[in-house]
C-alpha cells in the first residue's frame, strides 16, 4: 500500500512538477528580435537607397523598385525578342534573293 501511495505521488510530481516549473509569459508582442534579421533603415544599391520604417519600404523606395522592375522586364523582352528579328530579317533577306516558299 505505501509502494502505491509513493509510485503515485512521484508520478503526479513528475507529471505535474514542469508545469508549475514554467516562467508566466508577459502579455504584449515584446519578444526580443535578434539584430541579425532586422532591416536596417537604408540600403545602398545598384538604383540607388531604398528606405524603410521600421522593415516597410517608403513611398519612393517602392516607386523606385517598381521603375526598376519595369526596365528589367523591358530588358528581358527585347533580349527575348532579338531572335524573332534575326528570324525577320533572314527572312526579308532571302525575299528580296528571290527565295520565295
Amino acid at each position: 500500500m505505501i509502494l502505491k501511495l509513493i509510485l503515485l505521488s512521484s508520478l503526479l510530481v513528475v507529471t505535474a512538477g514542469p508545469a508549475f516549473a514554467q516562467e508566466e509569459a508577459t502579455p504584449g508582442f515584446n519578444t526580443p528580435i535578434p539584430k541579425s534579421i532586422m532591416t536596417s533603415d537604408e540600403v545602398e544599391t545598384s538604383i540607388g537607397t531604398l528606405e524603410f520604417f521600421d522593415g516597410m519600404p517608403t513611398a519612393k523606395t517602392v516607386d523606385a523598385v517598381y521603375d526598376n522592375l519595369d526596365r528589367i522586364r523591358g530588358t528581358e523582352v527585347f533580349l527575348n525578342f532579338i531572335p524573332a528579328a534575326s528570324l525577320e530579317g533572314m527572312r526579308l533577306g532571302l525575299k528580296e534573293m528571290g527565295c520565295v516558299a
